[in-house]
C-alpha cells in the first residue's frame, strides 16, 4: 500500500513539475474565428516579459514583471500587411522596438510599444544596406545588431540606435574562407539539381539550448550566439571546421581551424560539425565507414567512434529511423536495420550532428538530410522553416523538429563521453508536443527562453484567453 502510495505521488508531482502554468489572461476583444499570431519580448535587465499578440489590423501587447504580475497593457494599430516578419528587438528607456521586413527582406518598419503611455506607433524605415544583403540579426543585452554582407566575404555589424536607424560599427574580411564557401548564396535546388537564382543568406542559425533537427544542422555554415558571442563555422572543405568568434563588446574576430577526423583506409567526401557548450563535435563519413569525434575546443580529442558498413553500430540508443518521404507510398516514417543503409542514405545528401542534455546526460542524433521537393518545386539551399518571429531560433528548432525529414539513429552519453545503455526519455520539445495534442482551437504558438527558463504560450480561441507555460 506504501509503495502504491509513493508510485502514485511520484507520477503526480512528475506531471505537475513538467509543465506549469506562468500566467493566463483573457482578451474579450478579439474575435474567436480569426487565427492569431504572437511572440515575446524578454528583457534581460529586469526579467520582464512583453506579450505581444495580433489579430488582423489590431494588435494588443501586456507588459508582466518578473513574477508575472500585469504591469501595463495597449492596443494599437498593426504594421501593414507586407511586413510580415519580425526580425529583433531593442529596448530603451522603456520602450520596446521591434523591426520588421517584408518577404524580400529589402524593406523594413518599426513598431514601437510604449507601455508608460500605453500607446503604440508603427514607422516605415530606410535601413541603407547599400548594395549589402541582409544576413541576419541577434539580440544581445536588450540591444539588436544586424549582420549583413555586400560581398559574401565581407562582415558588417550594424546596431539600432533606438532613433528609427542603424550603426554601423565594424567590417570583418573572412580571409580565410574565400576559396571555399561566403555568407550568401544564389543557388536553388530542384531535385538533384542546383540551378543559379536569387542571392540568399548562406548561414543557419542554431540555438543549441534546444534539440535541433537534422534538417538544420546538416547545413554547412551555422551561426550560434552565446552571450555575447557569436561563432560561424563553415564546413565546406575537406580538411577542417573553419571557425570565428566574433565578440559583440570588443568588436574582436578570432579564428581557429579544427581538422576532420580521418581514415586509414577510406577516403571520406561528406564532413559537418556542431557546436555544444565547451565542445565541438565532428563527423567524416562514406558509404563505406563513418567517424565521429569529440573535441574541446583546444584541439584535444576527448571521445572517438567508428561506424562500419558491414557492423552494426555499437553506440546507438534508438532504431535507424528514415523520416519523411519514403520509397513506399504513404509511409512518412520507418526503421532500417543494416548500417550499409544508414550511410548509403545520409551520404545521398548533407550530415548532420544534434546535440544536448536530458537530465545530465549528453542527448546525440547523427544523421542526413537530402532536399527532395515536389516535382517542380524550388527550394532555397540551406532553408528551414520560416516563422512569424522570424528572430526567435528556439521556436524554428521547435517548428523543424516536430516535422522532420531525415534519416539518423540517436546516442546517449555520459558525462566523459562514454556511451550509455538504456532507453531514450522525452525531451522538451517532446513533452510540450504530447501537451499540445490535447488542446484544441489554439493558434499564435510561441516556444521561447526567458529567464533561462524554456516556456510555451498559445492563444485558445474558444475561451479567448492567452496561457504560457514553463517546461
Amino acid at each position: 500500500m506504501k509503495y502504491t502510495l509513493a508510485l502514485l505521488l511520484f507520477i503526480i508531482s512528475n506531471n505537475l513539475f513538467a509543465q506549469q502554468e506562468a500566467l493566463s489572461f483573457k482578451n474579450g476583444e478579439v474575435s474567436k474565428r480569426v487565427k492569431k499570431d504572437s511572440y515575446t519580448i524578454s528583457n534581460v535587465n529586469n526579467n520582464e516579459l512583453a506579450v505581444v499578440i495580433i489579430e488582423r489590423k489590431d494588435i494588443y501587447a501586456y507588459l508582466f514583471s518578473s513574477d508575472f504580475s500585469l504591469k501595463s497593457e495597449l492596443k494599437t494599430e498593426n504594421i501593414k500587411s507586407k511586413y510580415d516578419k519580425a526580425l529583433g528587438y531593442s529596448l530603451n528607456d522603456g520602450i520596446y522596438q521591434v523591426l520588421y521586413t517584408n518577404e524580400n527582406k529589402n524593406k523594413f518598419a518599426v513598431l514601437s510599444l510604449d507601455f508608460d503611455s500605453s500607446s503604440g506607433v508603427s514607422n516605415e524605415i530606410n535601413i541603407d544596406l547599400k548594395d549589402d544583403l541582409l544576413l541576419d540579426v541577434v539580440n544581445y543585452n536588450n540591444k539588436l545588431y544586424l549582420l549583413s554582407t555586400n560581398n559574401g566575404l565581407t562582415l558588417n555589424i550594424s546596431v539600432y540606435n533606438n532613433n528609427l536607424g542603424f550603426d554601423l560599427l565594424k567590417s570583418f574580411h573572412l580571409d580565410e574562407i574565400e576559396n571555399d564557401t561566403n555568407l550568401m548564396s544564389s543557388k536553388v535546388q530542384m531535385g538533384v539539381f542546383i540551378l543559379a537564382g536569387k542571392e540568399s543568406p548562406n548561414i543557419t542559425k542554431i540555438d543549441s539550448r534546444v534539440e535541433n533537427s537534422i534538417e538544420q544542422t546538416s547545413n554547412k555554415n551555422k551561426l550560434y550566439q552565446k552571450d555575447q558571442s557569436i561563432i560561424l563555422t563553415f564546413d565546406v572543405n575537406e580538411k577542417e571546421t573553419q571557425l570565428y568568434t566574433m565578440d559583440l563588446e570588443n568588436l574582436t574576430l578570432d579564428y581557429k581551424t579544427y581538422p576532420y577526423p580521418k581514415s586509414k583506409t577510406t577516403e571520406f567526401k561528406n564532413y559537418n560539425s556542431f557546436i555544444y557548450q565547451d565542445h565541438i563535435y565532428q563527423m567524416a563519413s562514406s558509404k563505406e565507414t563513418l567517424k565521429f569525434q569529440i573535441k574541446d575546443f583546444d584541439y584535444n580529442i576527448i571521445k572517438e567512434f567508428n561506424i562500419y558498413r558491414d557492423r552494426p553500430i555499437t553506440f546507438k540508443n534508438s532504431p535507424i529511423i528514415q523520416e519523411g518521404q519514403t520509397a513506399l507510398p504513404f509511409l512518412t516514417n520507418r526503421e532500417m536495420e543494416l548500417t550499409k543503409k544508414y550511410l548509403r542514405k545520409i551520404n545521398g545528401g548533407n550530415i548532420g550532428i544534434s546535440v544536448t542534455k536530458n537530465k545530465g546526460y549528453y542527448y546525440l542524433t547523427l544523421g542526413g538530410f537530402q532536399v527532395m521537393p515536389p516535382s517542380g518545386m524550388m527550394t532555397p539551399v540551406n532553408s528551414v522553416n520560416g516563422t512569424f518571429t522570424g528572430y526567435n531560433t528556439t521556436y524554428l528548432s521547435y517548428n523543424s523538429y516536430s516535422t522532420t525529414k531525415s534519416t539518423y539513429f540517436n546516442s546517449i552519453l555520459d558525462s566523459k563521453f562514454n556511451h550509455v545503455k538504456g532507453k531514450l526519455q522525452s525531451n522538451i520539445f517532446d513533452q510540450i508536443e504530447e501537451y499540445k495534442s490535447k488542446l484544441k482551437y489554439i493558434s499564435g504558438e510561441d516556444v521561447f527562453f526567458h529567464n533561462n527558463q524554456l516556456y510555451f504560450g498559445y492563444f485558445n480561441q474558444k475561451e479567448s484567453t492567452y496561457h504560457l507555460l514553463r517546461f
